[in-house]
């Protein structure tokens, strides 16, 4: 016997099992030997084996049948032996055998019975060859529903769309009365009609089906189809009587699942009572499988359309925002500045500025609680009350006692902001100053520094929070260095934060003019947190007097 193909792959073109399944070409060997008591076996061109040894007992299959035959238990009607061809319950055909010869003869019991076993092995080899082109032309109209259903759903990627034109497709494929196609509320575990095909309004509007009170939704959500017979006689029903009047009957509800999370239902409705095949069941799952994938699809375009118009609205707010931010540094004779603010995202709470006023210089650094979109409208509308103020008040503490005013009244409890504000005069170099609850400044004088604590409690909190100035007379030389807590807060790799020591070290090591020290100070935080990302906006101002 030559060598074997039973445990070899069957996908080569010149063997018989590339065109004949191998449970088929068995049967027939098996049905072979029985019939002729003799050994009988497939092999190929090579001598190679393409079937198992006939079992022994299968040998004795035709003494078996002919006891039958002696003792009349065989299908016989009028002497004539009868075997089917049948596929999905339809008789294709009938092969029949006569017990006499052509001649009119009587045939022998044995022959007779070798007749028996063929004309049974024809008609099921017949029946299996006919089911295995069934199934293929089946999966070839499968394939081309799904092919022509894909084409229409991948042409559209509008939710509605996508829903509308599937239902449609559905009904036309199916040849349905009508569909339904319903998507999951996760929020409230209800189901609601999205898209439907020759459904009329009054049906649909029964409204939203809750899962776990409907057993052929929860059955179908499991992954399971469901079908009825008769949608105004079955129990499982919620609205028969709807049904009715809607004229639909029959139906067959499946499941929805993406990723193996259930989404929704397709239900295919038939006007009569219609028994669905096997075939359109599963047709009906490959299309709820593919048009799964489309809803899931589309519900990802239209998040990333969402999130573009969202991103753009943020880049317009940035771009608002930066131009808040002076658009260059003041030039006095007496005052050298310097400036860098560093967003951790397009729109930050942290803001620095420079206020004329008429031969004073206003010089503003602060910080808003949070960041994003609320933190930068918080930190506009403290801007914008510090400007207002300052153009009208002199005292620096009044001005800063309205700011708190303004943003308690317009905020919540838990908005709020630090803000320094100092106004230093060219001339005097006289500063004068208020600290709310701002990182406090550093002034460097001869190698020792000073910080400026004067001021009071951060705006936003308290409405009737009092505030204090405070005063210093500038000297050549003087370094003033404003910082918001993005610098002292900057963390490292080992999670330790960069700290008020590390920073007023960086502060007496900084030589040169403002733009020098501030990129030292800038240089020395980014040395510290390496190419850690940055989690709070950095804004740093600085100013050095010099001799004019």
């Amino acid at each position: 016997m030559g060598e074997s193909l039973i445990s070899g792959r069957a996908d080569r073109t010149d063997t018989l099992l590339a065109f004949v399944d191998r449970s088929l070409l068995q049967h027939v060997q098996d049905s072979l030997t029985a019939a002729l008591d003799m050994s009988v076996q497939f092999v190929d061109g090579s001598g190679r084996t393409l079937t198992e040894p006939t079992d022994a007992l299968r040998r004795a299959a035709s003494d078996t049948l002919l006891g039958q035959l002696l003792t009349g238990e065989t299908d016989e009607e009028d002497g004539v032996f009868r075997a089917p061809v049948q596929v999905e319950g339809q008789k294709l055909a009938i092969l029949e055998l006569l017990r006499e010869d052509p001649a009119g003869n009587p045939v022998d019991p044995r022959r007779l019975a070798v007749g028996i076993e063929l004309i049974h092995l024809i008609a099921d080899s017949l029946t299996r060859l006919c089911e295995q082109e069934v199934a293929s032309r089946h999966r070839v109209e499968e394939l081309a529903v799904l092919y022509r259903v894909s084409s229409i759903l991948s042409a559209q990627r509008d939710l509605r769309k996508v829903l509308d034109q599937a239902a449609h497709a559905v009904g036309e494929v199916m040849n349905a009365r009508a569909v339904s196609i319903r998507l999951l509320d996760e929020e409230h575990g209800t189901l609601e009609t999205r898209a439907s095909y020759r459904l009329s309004a009054d049906y649909l509007e029964k409204g939203a089906l809750d899962v776990e009170s409907s057993p052929i939704f929860t059955t179908a959500m499991a992954g399971e189809p469901v079908y009825v017979s008769d949608m105004g006689r079955d129990p499982r029903v919620l609205y028969p009587e709807e049904a009715r009047a809607e004229g639909i009957v029959s139906m067959l509800c499946v499941g929805m699942a993406y990723q193996g999370r259930a989404i929704g239902t397709v239900q295919v409705f038939a006007g009569t009572k219609r028994r669905f095949t096997e075939f359109e069941s599963d047709l009906v799952v490959a299309l709820a499988q593919l048009l799964a994938a489309a809803i899931e699809n589309a519900r990802l375009d239209e998040e990333r359309r969402e999130k573009d118009k969202l991103v753009n609205q943020l880049n317009l707010a940035a771009s608002v925002q930066r131009r808040m931010l002076p658009k260059g540094k003041p030039s006095d004779r007496r005052l050298d500045v310097a400036a860098r603010y560093i967003p951790s995202l397009e729109l930050a709470g942290d803001f620095y500025d420079f206020i004329r006023l008429e031969r004073h210089l206003g010089v503003v650094i602060g910080d808003v609680v949070g960041k994003g979109v609320a933190a930068s409208l918080l930190m506009a509308s403290v801007r914008a009350s510090l400007r207002a103020f300052a153009q009208d008040l002199y005292d620096i503490d009044e001005i800063m006692s309205r700011v708190n005013r303004a943003l308690t009244r317009d905020t919540l409890d838990s908005e709020f902001a630090t803000l320094f504000y100092g106004v230093i005069d060219p001339d005097t170099l006289r500063m004068t100053y208020c600290n709310a609850g701002h990182e406090p400044p550093i002034l460097r004088r001869r190698a020792k520094l000073y910080q400026l604590n004067a001021g009071g409690l951060v705006v936003g909190v308290d409405r009737d929070a009092a505030y204090e100035k405070g005063l210093w007379d500038l000297e050549t030389d003087d370094v003033l260095v404003l910082t918001t807590d993005g610098v002292t807060e900057a963390t490292s790799f080992d999670g330790e934060q960069f700290g008020r020591e590390r920073l007023n070290a960086a502060v007496l090591a900084a030589e040169g003019n403002a733009d020098q020290i501030m990129n030292h100070l800038l240089w020395e935080v980014r040395r510290f947190t390496g190419i850690r990302r940055a989690s709070d906006d950095t804004t740093i101002v600085v100013i050095r007097v010099t001799d004019g």
